[in-house]
């Protein structure tokens, strides 16, 4: 057992991060209608489920047992096999790059509320700019929803809420490299051998 409880937390949130995006990204394709695999969802929510069950007893004891290491290694290698088929081949439809955005979203969401929640379980202080995003997160996937829902209801949502969806891709996509590299980042955070 180790006693590096932010660095760990820190690899937990990242690694839920992930998970949080495969699950948002293949519920937006369910309800939307977009072609997507529902083993992959059920299993993408079966991990998800496991990690989040870790982390209560966690911020028990601020350290994770090797037991709690061992299943976080396996849910983290499952994750990285996933966001190897997350992004899709060009072009992409609206519908896809709007999965990709709104699930980008939302874990940048979850990673941004996880940094917050590090801050005050190790008291530590953590850069207002964190504080500050939470709203900017929330009105994103505010429009994210509404997207989401006016497609499911097979309507032509308004296009000041469709305009932004291409930049914002394009953003992801500037990113695809980084995002695939992370889980280098998530194993030394948990210290994986």
């Amino acid at each position: 057992m180790t006693t590096n409880g932010p660095s760990q937390y820190n690899g937990m949130i990242l690694l839920t991060g992930y998970l949080q995006r495969l699950f948002v990204a293949e519920t937006i394709y369910r309800k939307i209608g977009e072609t997507h695999d529902e083993a992959r969802y059920e299993r993408v929510k079966s991990l998800l489920d496991e990690a989040y069950a870790i982390l209560p007893a966690f911020e028990e004891t601020k350290n994770l047992t090797k037991a709690q290491i061992n299943q976080l290694q396996l849910i983290a290698q499952q994750t990285e096999e996933f966001m190897k088929s997350y992004f899709k081949e060009l072009p992409y439809t609206f519908k896809q790059k709007l999965a990709i955005v709104g699930s980008s979203l939302y874990a940048e969401q979850h990673v941004n509320a996880g940094i917050i929640r590090l801050g005050k379980l190790f008291n530590v202080e953590v850069n207002k700019d964190f504080h500050q995003r939470i709203k900017f997160y929330e009105q994103r996937t505010k429009m994210i929803d509404y997207l989401v829902a006016t497609l499911q209801q097979n309507e032509e949502p308004e296009e000041q809420f469709t305009k932004p969806i291409d930049p914002w891709f394009n953003d992801v996509m500037k990113n695809k490299e980084f995002l695939l590299d992370d889980f280098k980042q998530v194993a030394k955070l948990l210290e994986f051998n």
